[in-house]
């Protein structure tokens, strides 16, 4: 995968996005304070795991991985229209799944824009 903005970051934005490692958890969810914007791979809906930019105010910290940090999230004002999974169609909790495939697992730089935050609220939504 390519992320343009790891390619144009100073030894200063190194520093700083290697340094929140020591303060996120894995497992645990953070907000973002402003939302960041980052390069996202859809988990479901057109397009899947095609790259796209989008905007993340919330995420579950998997890790960091060559320099970025890996998060699973919701995409902020989604607008994506996921259709119904052939075989799903009757399934019982079919909102449910179709919400799920709303995830995104997206890559965060923190060199100055925006704060991670540990969530009061660690449930999954």
């Amino acid at each position: 995968m390519q992320f343009p903005m790891r390619d144009t970051m100073t030894a200063d934005h190194v520093v700083a996005n290697n340094a929140a490692q020591q303060k996120l958890v894995r497992g645990k969810y953070y907000r973002f304070d402003p939302p960041v914007k980052a390069t996202a791979v859809p988990t479901g809906g057109p397009n899947t795991c095609a790259l796209k930019e989008c905007e993340f105010d919330r995420g579950w910290y998997i890790g960091l991985t060559d320099g970025n940090h890996v998060f699973h999230g919701k995409p902020v004002n989604d607008q994506r229209v996921i259709l119904t999974p052939q075989g799903y169609e009757d399934a019982p909790n079919l909102d449910e799944i179709k919400e799920a495939l709303r995830d995104s697992y997206f890559h965060a730089l923190f060199i100055g824009g925006s704060q991670a935050v540990l969530d009061a609220d660690q449930s999954h939504r």
